[in-house]
């Protein structure tokens, strides 16, 4: 009860939490759900094997619980702020408190004395056991690994915790539970047939968490095939004890919510899961080799923790707990009929809102047209605004706190009738009254845990269903019927809501509405138009289609090495092509003009736009391109700004300024790009773009004259390059733009001294730049003196989007902000940053001795602002710009210098001793810059 009460408040405040998402999806996962498989799991096990425990074991019990507890929050503290290294600590405590709980259920089936039902508590020790597996992988991906390490890591993670956990710990209780729910009898025979069934699941858990890990989708698919198998076989027995139950004649009517939350539950979990392998199947395209992206496999979070978690938690939940309570059959009874109070309204209405949201977040034709018919054509994706979901999910989440305050009044009608004695109602045919023995109640038990009935069902009628049915049919009708009703007025308001708050298009066709402006009237017919990508642009880029009628766009990526995706002004999106990946978008009837673009970072700054003509359509119809941001809070060249002062986040690795030693004459290095969020500055983190997980890549050193061969491996979601500076190769090979999975080799003789830039060359390079991607080689000069100090500083400049502003939703890492076309294009950086992070150095001073020589060398990386580099307190006697000496030791001139001057994509060193001990700043004396964070300390000692 207290993770419920938590997630209830959470879901009133999350729009004010970080990792908001995160939070919720782990309340119910790891708060809820395995609390509650550990305190239900005990009990089962206590009933099914009769091995009833003393006293003296409850305090054991509890303590796990306070481990599993305290792992929880402990997890989440860490999340939260992003401290990996707390998730961990989180992580191996919830590890340690399952394996105890794995441990205890062990050693009570050794004791037990021939149980018939030992294989369900053997399915929840190995589903126990798999639970660690689960949280190790969710600890390591607190680390941000890139891709295709993120998405790997994520489907093996889901697998193995809803899969394997929640998966095998369910499907073995209803092998018990649901007969007892019924109130029928099941067969031991076919109960222990059935129960094969979990071993196979067990085993396909392994199986698919290896393909994922390994970026095997045929192995990968091939378990998930045999899981769904194994999961039917155990259905089927399942399915015919449901049938069995409802044929049965009863005194006493079953409680429906239990019965329809827990079917309505493992309905989703069986089509989820067989989603899951239709995806998984669909990636294993040539372009896409390794596997599933997290953004993939983050769309089936909502199917399977709303539709599957929650619904069977809460299902079994409102059968245990009157029974649990006791108190005898009537406060049971009545308990239980209070748990069920307006069963069918809640079920039909929280399963479309569930159902609504999944269809939406697909994106395709065929989910449109679903979409469209569960609203009985009332409303379309493509005027499921912001707005509609704030609404639509209010009224689920009412339905879920509705269980709560049923849960009350259940306690209170229980504690009422406690002890009180049940009058048996009259049977409406005197045939039926006679054919039941008054020697055997239809009650549902006090007693506590499930006691399946074993053997074949005696004493029970079966057939048609009694007359007094009917109006039990009558009020599941009508309680249909208003659950109905509730969604469609929810989509009515959200969507009436969103037209006035301009956020998509009204009846008039306008993002806002035009007075007196004419409906356009859906024609019926379709408009089917093929339109390819590629080099940046759509062709063709103008779609004329008569107004009313429905727009379907064939869309290809003809693109040999980028990704792409179109989204429409009204929220259609066709979601990531990879090169070559060709698919359908349902654009909706077209009602006015309306634009289209590619929403990957930088892709619509760089032209990558389209136009949708509706041609007919009456004057005034004319809609804004930029619809879906109409209304937007925040301004989008609005300043994102930074405490200076503070530290770095206490997951920021500071980074060693030092010049790396000198390399031999043969060198190969392989440079992984990865897509990460990465702090730049306190509380700043920004969606980056990675040579190796840091923005600013590694420092690569090579000597002159030497070979230097890099190794360019695409782990990130997109078209990444390499451009080196240093070296004379044709760009056409060496440069080109490789898709996500694709390696290429880039060697290159380092001919010439300097500090040369690297970064990657996609277009639009201003914002791959900009995002984290570039790095400084340097080949020092001929006969170069050693010098005690050497360190490289890299200036580069960053353009964030502000949190709620136009373009904020597309930040592909929680709590980060992406790259600013805009503001790369308006000039107006947000931060100016040392080798990634403005304060890095300021926390973490480099270092030198009064006497030694210290020898700075500067890149100015861009995408687009040099340095003036200067340290206050200091005085250059040595510059090196571009290749060449400006100023040496006794060149007979004298003469010092007070800056090194450098525009983009320039490099060289300084020189300098300190004569006293202090703390000496470098900067760019350009002193907005330095404001910006462009700054580093030098603290210099006697």
């Amino acid at each position: 009860m207290g993770w419920m009460l938590a997630l209830v408040v959470v879901v009133l405040v999350h729009q004010w939490l970080p990792q908001a998402r995160w939070l919720m999806v782990h309340m119910v996962t790891l708060g809820l759900i395995t609390t509650s498989i550990m305190v239900w799991g005990q009990h089962f096990a206590e009933a099914l094997l009769k091995t009833r425990l003393g006293e003296e074991s409850r305090p054991r019990q509890l303590a796990r619980l306070r481990l599993l507890t305290a792992g929880v929050v402990v997890t989440i503290s860490g999340m939260l702020p992003g401290w990996p290294w707390l998730v961990v600590l989180g992580a191996l405590a919830v590890s340690a408190a399952l394996l105890w709980y794995a441990a205890a259920l062990g050693a009570q089936i050794r004791a037990a004395l021939a149980p018939r039902f030992a294989f369900t508590v053997r399915a929840y020790v190995a589903a126990a056991c798999l639970l660690p597996v689960g949280a190790l992988l969710g600890a390591v991906m607190a680390f941000s690994p890139g891709e295709p390490w993120q998405g790997r890591l994520m489907l093996a993670h889901q697998i193995v915790n809803v899969l394997g956990f929640v998966g095998l710990t369910v499907t073995g209780t209803l092998l018990t539970l649901w007969p007892t729910v019924l109130r029928t009898r099941i067969e031991l025979a076919a109960a222990t047939r059935a129960a094969g069934g979990l071993l196979g699941m067990f085993l396909a858990v392994l199986g698919a968490v290896a393909g994922a890990l390994i970026g095997s989708t045929l192995l990968g698919c091939a378990a998930l095939l045999a899981y769904l198998g194994s999961f039917a076989w155990v259905a089927a027995t399942l399915v015919r004890a449901g049938v069995r139950g409802v044929r049965q004649e009863r005194r006493v009517p079953l409680a429906p919510f239990p019965i329809l939350s827990i079917t309505a539950g493992t309905g989703w979990f069986s089509l989820t899961t067989a989603g899951l392998l239709v995806m998984w199947w669909r990636s294993a395209d040539a372009q896409m080799a390794t596997s599933l992206v997290a953004a993939d496999v983050q769309q089936l979070t909502v199917p399977f923790v709303a539709g599957f978690l929650l619904q069977v938690l809460l299902g079994a939940m409102s059968h245990l707990l009157p029974v649990t309570l006791g108190g005898g059959p009537r406060a049971t009874t009545a308990a239980l009929a209070v748990m069920s109070r307006g069963a069918v309204l809640r079920v039909v209405a929280y399963n479309l809102v569930v159902a609504l949201f999944v269809l939406a977040e697909r994106g395709t034709a065929g989910s449109g047209a679903l979409f469209s018919a569960l609203t009985l054509g009332t409303a379309e994706v493509a005027g499921f605004g912001s707005l509609s979901r704030v609404v639509l999910s209010l009224l689920g989440f009412a339905v879920l706190v509705s269980f709560v305050v049923l849960l009350v009044l259940a306690v209170r009608t229980s504690s009422r009738l406690r002890g009180t004695a049940v009058p048996l109602p009259t049977p409406s045919r005197p045939e039926a009254a006679a054919s039941v023995s008054p020697a055997r109640s239809e009650l549902p038990s006090p007693s506590v845990g499930p006691s399946p009935s074993v053997g074949p069902p005696t004493g029970s009628r079966t057939g048609p269903a009694p007359a007094a049915a009917a109006p039990m049919d009558r009020r599941a009708l009508t309680g249909a019927l208003l659950g109905l009703g509730s969604v469609l007025g929810a989509t009515a308001l959200g969507g009436s809501l969103d037209r006035s708050q301009g956020s998509i298009p009204d009846a008039a066709g306008t993002a806002g509405g035009t007075a007196g402006a004419a409906a356009v009237t859906p024609t019926g017919e379709s408009t089917t138009i093929s339109v390819s990508m590629a080099e940046m642009r759509f062709t063709p880029d103008r779609l004329e289609v008569p107004a009313g009628n429905t727009l379907v766009i064939e869309l290809s990526n003809d693109d040999p090495h980028d990704v792409h995706d179109l989204v429409l002004a009204t929220g259609a999106t066709s979601g990531r092509l990879q090169p070559g990946e060709s698919r359908v978008l349902d654009g909706g009837v077209v009602a006015h003009d309306m634009e289209g673009w590619c929403s990957i970072v930088g892709h619509r700054a760089m032209g990558m736009t389209l136009s949708i003509v509706a041609t007919g359509a009456a004057a005034g119809t004319a809609a804004d391109g930029g619809a879906v941001a109409a209304g937007a809070g925040a301004d989008e060249l609005a300043r994102v700004g930074a405490d200076m002062m503070a530290a770095p986040g206490p997951d920021v690795a500071v980074r060693d300024a030092r010049l790396p030693a000198a390399t031999g004459p043969q060198q190969r290095v392989t440079l992984e790009v990865v897509e990460v969020a990465a702090e730049i500055a306190p509380g700043v983190t920004m969606d980056a773009m990675t040579y190796g997980g840091t923005v600013v890549g590694p420092v690569l050193r090579s000597e002159l004259g030497a070979r230097l061969t890099v190794d360019l491996v695409n782990h990130g979601s997109m078209g990444h390059s390499l451009d080196l500076h240093a070296g004379r190769v044709s760009p056409d090979e060496a440069m080109r733009t490789i898709p996500p999975g694709e390696q290429l080799e880039y060697a290159i003789t380092t001919d010439h001294a300097g500090i040369w830039l690297y970064h990657c060359s996609t277009m639009p390079m201003s914002v791959h730049l900009s995002a984290g991607m570039v790095g400084a080689l340097v080949v020092p000069p001929p006969e170069l003196a050693p010098v005690e100090r050497e360190y490289v500083l890299v200036q580069s400049e960053h353009y964030l989007v502000p949190a709620g502003a136009p373009g904020s939703e597309s930040a592909t890492h929680e709590g980060a902000l992406p790259v600013s076309p805009v503001k790369i294009a308006a000039e107006r950086p947000d931060l100016t940053v040392f080798n990634g992070h403005a304060t890095q150095y300021v926390h973490s001073p480099l270092e030198a001795r009064v006497g030694e020589r210290v020898r700075l060398w500067v890149l100015a990386a861009g995408p687009s602002r040099g340095i003036s580099f200067h340290v206050v307190g200091g005085v250059f006697d040595t510059v090196f710009k571009e290749g060449a000496y400006l100023l040496r030791p006794g060149d007979g001139e004298g003469g010092g210098a007070q800056a090194l001057d450098l525009t983009a994509a320039q490099g060289g060193f300084v020189e300098l001793v300190f004569d006293e001990p202090g703390t000496y700043t470098a900067v760019n004396h350009s002193f907005v810059e330095m404001e910006r964070g462009a700054r580093a300390l030098i603290r210099v000692t006697a």
